[in-house]
């Protein structure tokens, strides 16, 4: 699969040059960044650190003075960059490194046109605009937590309460449960994110989601073979794979679901579940050797009548 394109664009002006390790290192795990640009009065002795930083990474700088102590300069090109990235269609996402509320609504208007955007800054950020995003990284806490260790923390106001969190995982865990479906511990992170998207174990003194679901939620780790299950306290845990698979696109069938999107469903609830391992070279053939299951001509996935 090709590695997903991202445009980092750092507001310089409110966000402190030490926590640019962090935020390559952080942007790096989600594909590659093709656009590294920073932006503020570079005049300015209080930017002055930011230059180092720009010759290790190869960011541009974007000078922009400042005229007056109205809006700034700075970030009205950064927006004006943004836009001017989304519209040559060359990427998959953005990067704003900001604290600033005032850049919400660009990130509104770039998830509108089908683009991610991860938020970088403190946790003192603005809710509205850490709502906004996609994901947001709360540097400080990062920064924090990896010269720490795992060590819990009091929780900040911008941060979700871990009371929610764990009611969350909860819900997640009874739907799958009633559902008769594992819940692996990636798809629990995913649901999380997209439920709170400044959900990080590391907000609350964790380096290891593992660790935070068993210390901090006190849910339960299963290992099955390489897929790691989180359940809860007197959970029974699914033991036949293929027989929750079958049942799974079964009750789906129903549901009359294309096969492309019953495809990615599996592997999100079964990432250990591989067809090649029944003999089968192709998902539809395998599909449509279940019982009262059928695929027309659309490939749409059906119950037989």
């Amino acid at each position: 699969m090709e590695e997903r394109k991202y445009a980092l664009l750092i507001d310089a002006e409110n966000t402190s040059s030490k926590y640019v390790d962090v935020i390559i290192s952080e942007l790096k795990k989600y594909g590659i960044i093709t656009y590294q640009r920073m932006y503020g009065d570079f005049t300015n002795p209080d930017l002055a650190s930011w230059n180092k930083k720009a010759l290790k990474y190869a960011i541009v700088p974007i000078q922009q003075s400042r005229y007056s102590t109205a809006k700034n300069a700075a970030d009205i090109m950064l927006v004006i960059d943004a836009m001017d990235i989304l519209y040559k269609g060359t990427i998959d996402g953005f990067c704003i490194v900001t604290s600033d509320s005032d850049f919400t609504r660009l990130v509104s208007r770039l998830r509108e046109e089908g683009k991610s955007v991860i938020g970088m800054g403190k946790s003192d950020a603005s809710k509205t605009f850490i709502a906004v995003c996609d994901e947001y990284k709360f540097l400080d806490k990062i920064v924090d937590d990896e010269s720490k260790g795992d060590k819990p923390v009091a929780e900040k106001d911008s941060i979700t309460p871990i009371g929610e969190i764990k009611s969350a995982i909860n819900n997640l865990l009874q739907e799958c449960e009633n559902n008769g479906e594992p819940a692996n511990l990636g798809m629990v992170k995913s649901n999380l994110q997209r439920l709170y998207p400044d959900f990080d174990e590391r907000n609350y003194g964790y380096n290891a989601m593992m660790k935070f679901i068993t210390e901090a939620t006190k849910f339960r780790i299963v290992k099955q073979g390489t897929t790691i299950l989180v359940v809860r306290g007197g959970q029974e845990v699914p033991v036949n794979v293929e027989a929750n698979v079958q049942q799974y696109i079964i009750r789906k069938a129903e549901q009359n679901v294309k096969l492309e999107i019953l495809g990615q469903q599996l592997h999100e609830h079964f990432p250990e579940f591989k067809y090649k391992d029944y003999g089968y070279a192709r998902l539809s053939r395998y599909v449509s050797s279940i019982e009262g299951v059928q695929i027309d001509s659309n490939n749409i996935v059906s119950s037989q009548k």
